[in-house]
């Protein structure tokens, strides 16, 4: 029937977008000046609303970062003192995230 075709091609898209949305993120809880993981690497699935995401903390020069999967994930740059922390989220390609 039409209606079962209907209900078909629904399900396979949504299915498809569901594979979509689960994108493989670089995580790791601290990335030194030198942009190597210090910490344990290992790689995340976003789910949902999940993006990649990449943090670089700077004074002048890199002093550090972090990367992983994040909820609600805004790019932004703020200031405090002399620091400036970089937010970037990405949910465009896999491994989007890399330092």
């Amino acid at each position: 029937s039409e209606m079962g075709a209907r209900l078909l091609l629904l399900l396979g898209l949504s299915l498809l977008l569901g594979v979509l949305q689960a994108l493989p993120c670089f995580t790791c809880p601290r990335v030194n000046a030198s942009g190597v993981c210090e910490t344990w690497e290992s790689v995340c699935q976003t789910q949902g609303s999940q993006q990649c995401f990449l943090r670089k903390v700077y004074d002048g020069r890199l002093l550090y970062g972090s990367q992983g999967c994040g909820d609600l994930c805004l790019s932004l740059s703020f200031f405090r003192q002399s620091v400036q922390v970089d937010f970037v989220c990405c949910n465009d390609a896999p491994f989007c995230n890399r330092f």
